[in-house]
């Protein structure tokens, strides 16, 4: 390996087959580049009369954009073996700093290319985090090769990584449908994983895509309300999900939310039924701020334990046996 100054013409910046496309802007790497210039040699490899770009394409394109004369590079042979100059790039790369999932899905998708899954370097995998699984690896690959749009959505961080890992199998109308959706409304990594299995549950079960359950017009409408917030939104379209999900169990809680109602309990007495109303541990929620405000919550709460209208809701709940 030689390292020299080499002039841009000499650099065939189209060949891009060393190529990590980063889709996310780097503003820490262009406002390092505009006050230092380029600190780390970009890497080359001798391709004829040319070289070309093994490492280093925005630092290049930059030096480009800035009519720089060229740059000062590591230059490795024409005859350098493509799977060690690629493992070393993966290596720098993942230790340089975070990358974002577009990198990471680029990067798996090249390492599959270059090894059998059970040949792949444990190292890269452990410091990807990801599980040395075919099914896993070949999610990331679909993701990979999911185009610029989706990639570039990724990148951007909207996505969390294993709702996008639940969705990369999905048909690309279903898959563009729930990323665009995670990200208008913005919520936990644990809530979208929720809402990306419940519609993979709904859709396996009513022999659907999933883009139908997304694109549903009760969800649609809840999407595009401009009345809701984005938590509001989030809340109800996952609302809307579970009562697709489990329509009976959803039944059964608005049933019963409608006779707590009826009971006229005050605002801070709240009823909890078991989950899934199965079993027998019910609890009762009290909220107050000092001892008057406990008496008065306890002598209401008394009168209603004493009338039989408690009675019938909780036979009411428990006569319908398992969803």
């Amino acid at each position: 390996m030689d390292v020299r100054f080499v002039s841009l013409p000499e650099i065939d910046m189209d060949d891009r087959a060393f190529e990590v496309r980063k889709f996310a802007s780097s503003t820490r790497l262009r406002e390092s580049l505009a006050r230092f210039g380029i600190l780390d040699p970009p890497w080359l490899r001798k391709k004829g009369c040319e070289h070309i770009v093994v490492d280093g394409f925005q630092r290049l394109r930059w030096a480009k954009e800035h009519e720089a004369r060229g740059a000062v590079c590591r230059i490795f042979p024409e005859d350098c073996d493509a799977r060690e100059l690629w493992t070393q790039k993966i290596e720098k790369k993942i230790f340089q700093r975070e990358i974002d999932l577009a990198e990471k899905a680029q990067i798996i998708s090249t390492l599959l290319r270059l090894f059998q899954p059970e040949e792949i370097p444990g190292f890269f995998l452990s410091d990807l985090k990801v599980a040395n699984r075919q099914e896993v690896l070949r999610k990331w690959a679909l993701l990979s090769a999911t185009g610029p749009e989706t990639l570039e959505l990724l990148a951007s961080g909207a996505i969390a990584e294993r709702a996008a890992i639940e969705a990369a199998g999905w048909d690309k109308r279903s898959r563009d449908s729930v990323f665009h959706v995670l990200q208008a409304l913005r919520c936990s990594s644990s809530i979208q994983v929720e809402i990306v299995e419940h519609i993979d549950e709904i859709a396996i079960r009513d022999e659907k895509a999933g883009a139908d359950i997304i694109e549903d017009p009760q969800a649609r409408e809840i999407v595009e309300s401009k009345e809701l917030n984005h938590r509001q939104k989030t809340q109800a379209l996952r609302e809307f999900l579970a009562q697709l999900r489990h329509p009976r169990l959803s039944s059964r809680q608005k049933r019963f939310q409608r006779e707590i109602e009826s009971l006229g309990l005050p605002s801070d007495v709240k009823i909890i039924p078991p989950v899934a109303f199965e079993g027998g541990n019910w609890k009762m929620e009290l909220s107050f701020t000092g001892p008057e405000g406990l008496r008065r919550i306890l002598d209401s709460a008394g009168s209603l334990v004493e009338s039989d209208r408690l009675d019938a809701i909780f036979k009411t709940a428990g006569s319908h046996g398992r969803d």
